[in-house]
């Protein structure tokens, strides 16, 4: 496909998703490969006619030894092509091994805080990534194999929010083609042709398979996702509105749903509507990140439909009990009510001069010299947090909301801190203030200890 060509086409798909208006601030997710540089190429290209204007945002995972020259890539091809460039920190193996997530998840999470926090600070409205039809397929089939519903399959969405991807509609190797006519060699991350992740697995060795039966399987997939989205966008729509005959609102004015009305919906309505009651309750409660999953939304269903007066069952941090003929909804969950006593804990800490080889989940180590009197407290919503891996600061209980901690024991949740800073989420995250490095001579070792309630 010839370079105008593809421009053409590309941007006849952004103009018909509606992913940007003219004067907009777009940020674009740069790493140097071939399907962003592309993505940032395209930008450029048609950023003066579409009044756009661009930033790109290049992260730092330190997990492999070629990171510091891509990164360096990315900061000369921005200023040749007078982008301003953002570089972000992102140490991934050491928020995985302190949270427990995979390196895939911690990754992705820490680069998307990266762009929030520059969005928030330098006025960017859009983040543009450079998901392409190849990215589609995969994520169709891994949802597939996962048992997703009609949702799941719709795959990646041109644009959700405030993310958009102009390059959806192209394949790997139509991008490849585009970003062969500039003068760049895009970096190569040869972990992408390592069998060593799920994703990875569907990409290199089960479309390749499926390609066999059909030639244009990653296209075929694509259209069935994007049939699938407007299909799913018309059964949300018809959810909406029969959700107004049944969906009321108890004294405390949160969402409650009509027994008998409810049960007169059809089956794959009544998932649907018990979904939109819960997710209301999380945005009410800045739970908006919160994952509502098909088990979940059955327990709920199942209750309703039913249950007894007075029974109970929660999901996702959703409380759900009924009363009278109503399901009233609200937040929190049957293992910890707002009416219970809170866990309390102990901080031990003991001084060591010499580094420990292992520490476990419920122990942090800081450097002495560093920090203050360091005690247990409770922390409150408006507080700042600065993690570990990541440049910026985030508020307290939104750092608490991603490390998935309900709602309900936030505000008990034990903090190891000084008068400066908090150093640590209790057996969750540390912050970047107080480690040791290989100055330290002084160690202080925080083990936390539950006491019975």
């Amino acid at each position: 496909m010839e370079k105008e060509e593809f421009i053409r086409k590309t941007l006849h798909f952004a103009h018909e998703q509606h992913m940007w208006q003219k004067g907009d601030h777009i940020l674009i997710a740069e790493s140097g490969g071939p399907d962003s540089l592309a993505l940032l190429l395209f930008l450029k290209s048609v950023a003066r006619e579409e009044q756009l204007t661009l930033g790109a945002c290049c992260v730092n995972h330190h997990l492999r030894p070629e990171a510091e020259a891509e990164t360096e890539f990315v900061a000369k091809v921005c200023a040749e092509q007078g982008i301003a460039c953002y570089i972000r920190q992102a140490y991934v193996t050491e928020v995985s091994e302190q949270t427990g997530e995979s390196m895939e998840t911690a990754g992705r999470r820490l680069r998307y805080e990266a762009f929030e926090e520059i969005c928030r600070n330098e006025g960017y409205n859009l983040v543009a990534t450079a998901h392409h039809a190849n990215d589609q397929a995969e994520t169709v089939l891994y949802h597939l194999i996962r048992g997703a519903g009609l949702m799941g399959l719709t795959g990646i969405h041109p644009r959700r929010g405030t993310r958009i991807r102009p390059f959806l509609w192209a394949t790997k190797k139509q991008i490849g083609e585009f970003v062969s006519h500039f003068p760049y060699e895009p970096c190569h991350d040869i972990t992408n042709d390592m069998a060593i992740t799920a994703r990875n697995h569907i990409r290199l060795e089960l479309l390749p398979e499926l390609a066999g039966y059909n030639p244009s399987i990653v296209q075929a997939l694509s259209r069935t996702a994007e049939i699938l989205r407007e299909d799913e966008e018309a059964m949300e729509q018809m959810a909406e509105k029969m959700a107004e005959g049944c969906v009321t609102s108890d004294a405390a004015g949160m969402p409650a749903i009509l027994v008998p009305q409810f049960r007169n919906c059809h089956l794959a309505f009544r998932r649907r509507i018990v979904r939109l009651v819960m997710q209301k309750v999380l945005d009410q409660h800045d739970q908006g990140g919160r994952t509502i999953g098909y088990d979940g939304i059955e327990k709920v269903r199942k209750l309703i439909e039913n249950g007894h007066t007075g029974q109970s069952t929660s999901s996702a941090g959703v409380l759900v009990t009924l009363e009278r003929n109503q399901a009233c909804f609200s937040s929190g969950d049957t293992h910890y009510q707002k009416d219970d006593a809170p866990d309390t804990y102990i901080l031990e800490q003991q001084i060591l001069h010499k580094r420990p080889e292992n520490l476990r989940k419920n122990q942090f180590l800081l450097d002495k010299d560093k920090v203050g009197t360091v005690v247990l407290r409770h922390g409150t919503r408006d507080e700042l947090f600065y993690p570990r891996g990541m440049q910026g600061s985030k508020k307290l209980f939104k750092c608490m909301q991603d490390l998935k901690i309900p709602a309900v024991k936030r505000k008990y949740w034990p903090l190891a801190a000084d008068a400066e800073h908090i150093y640590w989420i209790g057996g969750m995250r540390g912050s970047r203030f107080g480690l040791p490095d290989e100055h330290t001579e002084t160690f202080l070792l925080l083990t936390l200890r539950r006491k019975s309630r």
